[in-house]
């Protein structure tokens, strides 16, 4: 899988983001700084615990209904997930994909380490083709699209629970940017608390 990485981040603006993350009244840290590798395995553990069963809620939901999502799809189409962790849940929607065409699959995320469980993951899907793209989701969506044909439509996964990491406004917010981007199909399961 070949991987676009994100540019070195300079220790200034780091320190920035810290600075700023925890002056405001609700602290915060930007994930770009927590999944490193070890965050990255810390996730992929945590996500098999008892305690947490939406990654396994998820993964059954499109384990069942994968292939009906898929035929309501326009042909042909790009697949752009926005922090794909593993790949895990993804698996059912591209071999669903693969048995109608060969899909080019566009796994985003700040971490390397999940993009290489990603291709170990999912590498081994006939018709389907990995780049993945270590950026943040929308400098990531954005050169995803970009790179399609003119007509293709883009397929956009935000699978999972990270919508709730986001204040309201702020998550109403990259909906809107998401849903700015044209010509696309979007998929989003996603549980906001």
């Amino acid at each position: 899988m070949l991987t676009h990485a994100i540019p070195a981040q300079p220790v200034l603006e780091f320190a920035e983001d810290v600075r700023a993350g925890l002056t405001r009244p609700q602290k915060e840290l930007l994930s770009k700084y927590l999944y490193d590798d070890v965050g990255s395995a810390l996730f992929e553990v945590i996500s098999v615990l008892p305690e947490y069963g939406l990654t396994r809620a998820d993964e059954r939901v499109l384990r069942q209904n994968a292939y009906d999502i898929v035929q309501r799809l326009p042909l042909p189409l790009v697949v752009a997930e926005l922090g794909s962790g593993s790949g895990k849940k993804t698996r059912w929607l591209l071999k669903a994909l693969a048995r109608r065409q060969h899909t080019a699959y566009c796994p985003i995320e700040i971490s390397p380490t999940a993009l290489a469980m990603c291709k170990r993951e999912l590498g081994d899907i006939d018709s389907i083709s990995i780049l993945g793209f270590e950026r943040e989701y929308l400098d990531g969506l954005a050169e995803v699209a970009a790179r399609r044909k003119k007509e293709q439509h883009l397929l956009v996964l935000f699978l999972g629970s990270t919508i709730g990491n986001f204040d309201r406004p702020a998550g109403i917010e990259f909906l809107k940017r998401i849903r700015a981007f044209p010509n696309y199909w979007r998929l989003m399961m996603t549980h906001w608390a």
